[in-house]
């Protein structure tokens, strides 16, 4: 059967208000595709596979690949809860072509002729803004070496069947031999990669929020995160052999007796100690420290920034929490005028020089991209706050976390997300990521008409979530430090901290 509908009783994901204060129009609606090859889920075992759905909390699954995965699929059915849809472009049973989940439109079109079938369909049921997210096997990418191009093969024949001037809907193509990640407009058709290998041979599962605006958003998860093998010091062979032993989860794990662990095979006591504080970290949705070292003294600034991608051009917007007490306010230092790139850099360090210089700026993975750009940009529009950045107390609770050994964070991963909401953070529902804000600042930077211009107001927004998604993560380190910050001055602390300088760069 092509679209297989379960009942679910209830969303895994919770969203709540960041109580900025800022209105806006509410989030399009959305409909969540977890994407997996077969050859997952045939592997997986099953608490892998619940810890996946139960990971993205999809409304629908989606099978990738090319062949008939009739195995895969009845694993699926048996273990979807009522309420998701599972999609399977390839099954064996004639199906409606159409389907409305979550109050999005999806169309299947495992052949040429269901495929002209549904657009002739679409005639009369779509008007011409009613966005259908159409789902094939049709499309395939071939890639060649020596002139480094990419031809799309089947897209002559598709588009000859979809690009009707009578047909209806706006339609988004999600091919399911396509690969993660890709995304492309060819001829005027928006093409995204279904996630042909997703979840196998190191391809990472993938979901993809399909809103009604046409505008999808994917997430994606390294299979490495789920189950027994989430936990640190824990491989697939060390799962099997948790496995067992009889210990299928995570929860018994964190419980079990430490000697008991250690009479298994390749488990001695420092290997055990660490996977048991992980596996509590997670099971406990709490922070276990790993050293004595301090975080820094003083109270923080957290800040987040948004660019026009991973190689930036232009810092548009820099979201700032003051970290002290008896402060609540989130400041967005914006420019939305891409001709002015320099601005929201600029506003911003005058404001931190006039009032917080003496105090640590903190960022999640600021080493690898915040503290970079920052100074990047600093040197390129205001080079006179050089020494002021220079000079500036800057501290990554990932990097300090993670990279050094400091902590173990809980959470599937450690990712900002995540590990914000182990820890009970709740998200405003703005249904965006990273990416898709990057992506429709580089529109808004070559077409400023007023249809393109962002949602500056839902922006705001979901910069605001991440630097207070921030402040929980801090916070949970600092109740979490064996030894408390004293009134050292900061320089001394600074020498015993991951703080960053110049020669970082």
């Amino acid at each position: 059967m092509y679209f297989t509908h379960f009942h679910r009783a209830d969303s895994i994901l919770k969203v709540g208000a960041v109580g900025g204060g800022s209105e806006s129009m509410p989030p399009p609606e959305s409909a969540r595709l977890a994407a997996t090859s077969p050859e997952y889920i045939e592997q997986a075992t099953e608490p892998e596979i619940r810890d996946w759905l139960d990971y993205f909390g999809p409304d629908a699954v989606l099978l990738t690949g090319e062949s008939p995965a009739p195995r895969a699929a009845s694993t699926l059915r048996r273990i979807l809860d009522d309420g998701i849809t599972l999609i399977d472009p390839i099954g064996n049973s004639p199906t409606e072509g159409l389907q409305l989940i979550n109050n999005v439109q999806f169309a299947l079109a495992p052949s040429y002729p269901a495929l002209k079938d549904v657009i002739e369909r679409g005639q009369d049921e779509f008007d011409e803004d009613d966005v259908v997210y159409l789902i094939s096997g049709l499309l395939d990418l071939s890639v060649n070496t020596t002139s480094l191009s990419t031809t799309l093969e089947g897209f002559d024949e598709y588009k000859s069947v979809v690009s009707s001037d009578k047909s209806g809907g706006t339609y988004v193509h999600i091919a399911t031999r396509l690969p993660a990640g890709y995304r492309r407009e060819w001829d005027g058709m928006t093409i995204v990669g279904g996630g042909v290998s997703a979840g196998h041979s190191g391809n990472p599962l993938i979901s993809l929020d399909c809103r009604s605006d046409g505008n999808p958003l994917t997430r994606n998860l390294n299979p490495s995160r789920l189950g027994l093998r989430a936990l640190d010091e824990v491989g697939r062979t060390r799962a099997q052999r948790l496995r067992e032993a009889g210990f299928s989860d995570r929860n018994a794990i964190a419980n079990a007796d430490p000697s008991t662990l250690m009479e298994l095979g390749g488990f001695g006591q420092s290997t055990v100690e660490r996977i048991q504080r992980s596996a509590k970290a997670i099971s406990g949705n709490e922070v276990k420290r790993e050293s004595d070292d301090p975080l820094p003294y003083g109270d923080p600034i957290y800040i987040d920034i948004e660019t026009d991608g991973l190689t930036p051009t232009i810092t548009w917007l820099i979201g700032v929490l003051d970290g002290t007490s008896d402060s609540d306010g989130f400041m967005p230092f914006i420019q939305t005028n891409p001709e002015e790139p320099g601005r929201a850099v600029e506003d911003f360090m005058s404001w931190y020089t006039s009032n917080a210089s003496h105090r640590p700026v903190v960022a999640y993975s600021g080493r690898q991209f915040d503290f970079n750009v920052l100074y990047k940009h600093i040197i390129e529009y205001c080079p006179h706050y050089e020494e002021d950045w220079a000079s500036t107390y800057r501290f990554d609770p990932y990097h300090w976390a993670v990279k050094e050994g400091n902590a173990i964070l809980p959470g599937r991963t450690n990712q900002l997300e995540d590990v914000a909401e182990a820890l009970g953070y709740e998200r405003s529902e703005t249904g965006l990521t990273g990416a898709a804000v990057a992506r429709a600042f580089q529109r808004w930077m070559v077409d400023r008409s007023p249809e393109l211009e962002p949602d500056w107001e839902q922006f705001k927004i979901y910069c605001e979530d991440d630097v207070r998604a921030l402040a929980v993560i801090y916070e949970a380190l600092e109740e979490s430090s064996r030894i408390v910050s004293t009134d050292e001055h900061r320089q001394d602390i600074e020498k015993t901290t991951s703080q960053g300088s110049l020669s970082d760069w």
